[in-house]
């Protein structure tokens, strides 16, 4: 006699791409770190095309070695339609069978944004350190369920000293934003939950929009970049208009999956 076995494809996923321990993370901790989700090649296609964003729009082109002229803290948006190369990394599928774990397999994408942390502080980080927060926007007190989940993909290493980030280990369970003081990284008063998360190039750091996150100042010469990717519900509005404007040809060279994120199978407005 043997137990009925439980078909589920989420599962069958997960455990075809050996992410179990990946998934218990993200149900224990609120946040998993998984290696080498982008190969060598598409990480170095996906950081030439991010820094070449940031050079078209603000007329210096990033540095990596150097840093100059992106002390602090800088974010770009709307990448996704600026290069090929965006398109292959939303459909890394080691991170979307955990995606599919905490948001559904019918989620769609609400953002891609590029994310440039340079030496110490800056006008638009004060600071020097992004404060503690939740990715969940609904009101308080927040659905014992996830509505978003969030991805930062590594197209750098991420130390300690390059500004890694922070997260508050369980505190995904709490279902709430954290209060002002709670949301310190630095100085007197920082918040001594906050462990570091450490991450090399090509890796995926992976949360659920409850968990609280920040990052330190980078306390080195020299950039990291990352891609902060934001997966929701299909009944949520999302930051970025894809399905009103993703190009046909985009969706006829990529998968069904793709057309999904874009927002295609939806049927609300």
């Amino acid at each position: 006699m043997h137990a009925s076995p439980i078909n589920d494809p989420c599962l069958d996923e997960i455990s075809r791409l050996q992410l179990e321990r990946n998934a218990l993370e993200l149900d224990v901790a609120g946040y998993t770190v998984v290696e080498d989700v982008l190969d060598p090649d598409l990480t170095a296609r996906g950081l030439e095309a991010a820094l070449k964003t940031f050079g078209d729009r603000t007329g210096k082109l990033p540095n990596v070695e150097t840093g100059e002229s992106y002390d602090g803290y800088f974010v770009q948006r709307y990448l996704l339609l600026r290069d090929q190369a965006f398109e292959e990394i939303i459909m890394a599928e080691k991170v979307l069978a955990l995606i599919d774990f905490l948001v559904g397999q019918d989620c769609i994408l609400s953002t891609l944004t590029g994310h440039i942390r340079g030496e110490g502080c800056g006008e638009t980080l004060p600071t020097g350190y992004l404060g503690l927060h939740g990715d969940d926007t609904t009101p308080m007190p927040s659905a014992n369920y996830f509505n978003f989940a969030t991805v930062n993909i590594c197209l750098t290493d991420v130390d300690e000293a390059s500004g890694c980030l922070a997260f508050v280990p369980g505190s995904h369970k709490l279902r709430r934003q954290p209060t002002g003081p709670e949301r310190v990284l630095a100085g007197e008063g920082a918040n001594s939950n906050a462990v570091p998360c450490v991450a090399p190039a090509g890796s995926a750091i992976i949360w659920p929009s409850h968990t609280w996150h920040g990052s330190w100042v980078s306390e080195t010469p020299g950039l990291r970049v990352t891609l902060a990717e934001l997966f929701c519900r299909p009944y949520l509005q999302t930051y970025e208009m894809y399905r009103e404007t993703v190009p046909q040809e985009v969706l006829e060279r990529n998968s069904p999956r793709f057309a999904t994120l874009m927002g295609m199978d939806t049927i609300t407005g």
